[in-house]
């Protein structure tokens, strides 16, 4: 099985990346990912505000990457299906804040970060392990090359990147437009726990199995990425301010729901106003990301994707 290491890092979303890796569809592979620091904090002389001040003053590039992969046989103007079949956790996760993320500079004039032990499928909060919290692992940053721009693997756009989507997660399939041959697809800046918000994070390396298939066309009420999980269908969309992201990913379902499922937009609107669920992924900073749940047990038939 072919296994994409960690060392293959890129800091951006970018066409003109050359490949670290090509896979086949329907080929299963392993990647690895680093943290969102690049292995930068990951031994407590490194977590002192002194440090962190120093790293941010003399610059990196947060949230690299592993990648671009070249998926054969994926052409532009079609659909990249990314099938997360297994996370593995590391074992160990850092904590961490910089204060004016959230604006909180009044609470914290420095920044913060702390080593956390994971074992056992759980997060320890502390070293003793009094508080211990069941891990829910996610990949923060996942993405193709866009259109024409180069992105910050640290941003996000219609080409997915840093969407901070607690859905993308091992079960699930992540749907991503293809905008260039062999659609280079890139991930990285998994959690072993993050909130909605991403207010806070477990960031940690990860080691990721996958399976991609790809799709010569794409729907035409597909605008953003799309995620399935066993028991629901997520749209996702970005912009700023976060009401902005909210309109676009439910309009997204609304068009997913009449597409795929047969309702009116009159309907869809309606049943997902009650029975569905709308939360942000990534607010910390602009664009932001806002995701639209819809259970798949208020669906009336099987998606046809």
């Amino acid at each position: 099985m072919q296994r994409i290491t960690r060392d293959k890092l890129s800091p951006l979303f970018d066409r003109r990346s050359e490949p670290v890796a090509r896979v086949l569809p329907g080929e299963i592979f392993v990647v690895e990912t680093e943290d969102s620091r690049g292995g930068r904090t990951r031994v407590p002389e490194h977590t002192t505000a002194e440090y962190l001040l120093a790293m941010r003053k003399k610059g990196y590039h947060g949230n690299p990457v592993t990648g671009p992969i070249h998926v054969e046989g994926a052409k532009a103007g079609g659909t990249l299906a990314v099938h997360i079949l297994a996370q593995e956790c590391d074992t160990l996760g850092y904590t961490g804040y910089w204060p004016f993320l959230f604006h909180l500079e009044d609470f914290f004039d420095r920044p913060a970060t702390t080593l956390h032990k994971i074992e056992d499928g759980c997060f320890w909060f502390d070293p003793e392990g009094r508080i211990k919290i069941p891990v829910r692992p996610m990949i923060g940053t996942m993405g193709v090359a866009p259109p024409l721009e180069a992105i910050s693997s640290g941003g996000m756009g219609q080409h997915g990147g840093n969407l901070d989507t607690p859905e993308i997660c091992a079960g699930s399939v992540l749907y991503l437009p293809i905008y260039h041959d062999g659609a280079l697809l890139a991930l990285g800046d998994c959690h072993a726990l993050q909130s909605d918000g991403e207010i806070g994070s477990v960031e940690m390396r990860s080691v990721i199995t996958l399976r991609c298939e790809v799709s010569d066309t794409r729907s035409p009420a597909m605008n953003w990425p799309r995620i399935e999980t066993p028991d629901a269908i997520v749209t996702v969309a970005v912009a700023s301010p976060l009401e902005d992201a909210l309109r676009l990913a439910l309009r997204d379902m609304i068009l997913w729901m009449e597409e795929s499922y047969g309702m009116s937009k009159h309907d869809a609107y309606t049943l997902f106003g009650v029975a569905g669920h709308a939360r942000p992924g990534q607010a910390q900073i602009p664009r932001y990301s806002m995701r639209c749940i819809m259970p798949k047990a208020h669906l009336p038939r099987a998606a046809e994707i």
